[in-house]
């Protein structure tokens, strides 16, 4: 009786999410409205960890590889900045984790509103710039030209709603790409969910500083047993392992237990690039012993993409072509 009436009171509570977005999308949708440059979205259909912030920069470096200037648009959860503002210094607690790690490749403007974020990027100089939203299929405010959906592991269309799965918005075919990524356990290959088109790619971990000696790992992001494991096995070591929740606000309590705990290797630790952000300037705020080794997450895709492609270049130069640039 008590697994059924659990069981019942997640259905529930999925009922009341579920309505919660649809009366959301329909009011905020009343009064949507371009950018006044071509918008491409990546987001997902599933909450956390389906890979929107890698998959977001790769975009953004093909984009530029095509001669385009891309403008990340982003909202910096967890970031006190609710204005939008064009990202100027490395202040994860300000603009959000996300936001400076893109920050530190592209030109990035953070805000609740990414309507009102788009028309900052007029002063961003640049030829034919291009908007990369990181997730925002799910700001109905904003309409995007060209929108990706990212997962990874389970498919969405195998998920149920949160919270007994992890939808935050039932599946649609408005959009134009599916950017799966391939897991240890291997990946069968779907050409596409409802035609739309699909595209593989692998992940790899890659060390962006520091060493690969042995050391405590701490990671706070949205699947932290993945994620330590692919840090131990790129670094090919084994470690003790301290867990944080995703977006973890670091304190100096925090960094005593990790200073304890990485003690017995010297001080020595291994974070993701999304940690470091925040670490490191705790590290030289305290003036602790902490040497940080900084892992982060590349993307390459499995097969031919050059359709992705031509179809992102297609709508960005039909939106050149048919839409005045309206300035802010």
């Amino acid at each position: 009786m008590y697994i059924n009436f659990f069981s019942f009171s997640q259905l529930i509570t999925g009922s009341i999410y579920l309505l919660g977005q649809k009366i959301d999308e329909v009011v905020r949708s009343k009064t949507a409205k371009h950018a006044p440059y071509p918008t491409v979205c990546v987001g997902n259909f599933q909450a956390g960890g389906t890979g929107k912030t890698p998959a977001t920069l790769w975009v953004a470096k093909q984009i530029k590889g095509l001669g385009y200037s891309p403008v990340i648009i982003i909202r910096g959860y967890r970031g006190s900045v609710s204005k939008s503002t064009i990202v100027d210094r490395q202040d994860a607690y300000a603009y959000g984790d996300e936001t400076v790690l893109h920050a530190q490749h592209f030109p990035t403007i953070v805000g609740k509103n990414r309507l009102e974020s788009t028309h900052l990027a007029h002063t961003i100089p640049g030829d034919k710039k291009v908007l990369i939203m990181d997730d925002g299929l799910q700001h109905y405010q904003l309409l995007k030209d060209f929108s990706i959906v990212c997962q990874k592991n389970l498919r969405f269309e195998a998920d149920a709603m949160l919270p007994i799965g992890r939808l935050r918005q039932i599946p649609h075919t408005n959009v134009h790409a599916i950017l799966s990524q391939i897991n240890e356990a291997g990946y069968q290959k779907v050409e596409s969910w409802k035609g739309i088109p699909e595209y593989t790619f692998a992940r790899e971990t890659v060390l962006r500083s520091g060493s690969k000696e042995p050391g405590l790992v701490v990671c706070g992001v949205a699947n932290p047993d993945d994620c330590l494991y692919r840090i131990q096995k790129a670094g090919e070591f084994i470690g003790d392992e301290m867990k944080f929740r995703d977006h973890h606000r670091y304190s100096a309590a925090d960094l005593a237990r990790i200073e304890k705990a990485s003690k017995k290797y010297e001080y020595h630790v291994h974070c993701t690039a999304k940690d470091a952000v925040k670490l490191a300037p705790l590290v030289e705020a305290e003036n602790s012993p902490l040497r940080l080794s900084v892992w982060d997450v590349e993307i390459q895709p499995v097969g031919n993409v050059q359709p992705l492609l031509d179809a992102m270049v297609a709508k960005i130069e039909e939106v050149y072509k048919n839409r005045s640039q309206k300035q802010a």
